[in-house]
């Protein structure tokens, strides 16, 4: 069973539905279709979205006496159309405007980082699964939490780490339950960052996930060959007294609290799973340029 997709298709579903256009004769037929599905993945620990909740709130097994009468009554059931649609678009609106405020954060800790540093190296890597080993979240949020763990730790690979960012999300069929993760190292200290990179997608691949995982390595020649042409390469070795190269830093880790990706939210978080988290660090005067 593959949850991720399971959760999307149930949403796709129920964002359907709240469409004017959608016809309420349809509604038990399609309802019935991803039942048995829906049952498999349900768990109660998780904190779904707005239209995946509203989905299993109708199971026979949940529902309540008065939203019996969505299946059974015409204007009701218009009536749930528009509290549905009014529902996900606040629930959007939330998400955006979260990731506005993480964009700000995530501004203000690189360039406190920057502070700190003369150079820092910026390594990053796409974490996933293969598409026959997708996960469940809980084993997802395991899995990211002994990665963090050992980036905390700044064990083996993780040596001379300053900093890091990772942004979790769910995206549609092989994708399913992925992560963006930014690793900041002090650039005095360490180099090679397509190696580094290669390495923390290779712990993930092995060690993290048992053989079911599966990275993209950013840092690749090719991959920052194609934004050193456009003049917009902004991972890798990043000088402070090099103005371009800030900037475009500034504009790559936007990436991770980017507002437009506003239908990679994780559908089934569970209770206190953060699906943007970043490191600590503290501002201090720039005298500290030997580092």
């Amino acid at each position: 069973m593959n949850e991720a997709q399971t959760l999307l298709d149930i949403e796709n579903f129920m964002l359907k539905v709240s469409r004017r256009k959608y016809r309420w004769n349809d509604f038990q037929f399609d309802f019935d279709v991803l039942k048995s599905k829906a049952r498999a993945v349900h768990n109660s620990d998780c904190e779904y979205s707005p239209l995946v909740q509203t989905y299993f709130d109708l199971l026979p097994e949940h529902i309540s006496w008065e939203d019996q009468e969505i299946f059974e009554d015409k204007r009701v059931f218009h009536c749930y159309q528009s509290e549905l649609a009014e529902s996900y678009e606040d629930f959007l609106d939330r998400f955006i405007e979260n990731n506005r405020r993480n964009r700000r954060k995530l501004k203000d800790y690189f360039l406190s980082l920057l502070d700190n540093h003369r150079k820092l190296l910026l390594v990053r890597v796409d974490l996933s699964y293969s598409a026959l080993a997708q996960p469940s979240i809980r084993r997802f949020n395991r899995d990211i939490k002994r990665l963090v763990s050992r980036i905390q730790d700044k064990d083996t690979i993780f040596k001379d780490q300053v900093g890091y960012v990772y942004r979790l999300e769910q995206g549609g069929k092989s994708k399913g339950y992925h992560c963006h993760l930014l690793i900041i190292y002090n650039g005095s200290l360490r180099n090679s960052d397509s190696y580094l990179a290669q390495c923390i997608g290779e712990l993930w691949e092995d060690k993290i996930t048992g053989g079911d995982g599966q990275f993209y390595n950013c840092n690749q020649a090719e991959h920052k060959k194609y934004y050193k042409d456009l003049d917009q390469l902004g991972i890798g070795m990043i000088e402070r007294r090099n103005a371009k190269d800030v900037e475009n830093a500034l504009k790559a880790i936007s990436y991770l609290a980017d507002t437009d990706k506003d239908d990679q939210y994780l559908r089934a978080p569970l209770a206190g799973m953060r699906q943007f988290n970043k490191g600590s660090s503290n501002r201090r005067n720039r005298d500290s340029k030997k580092s």
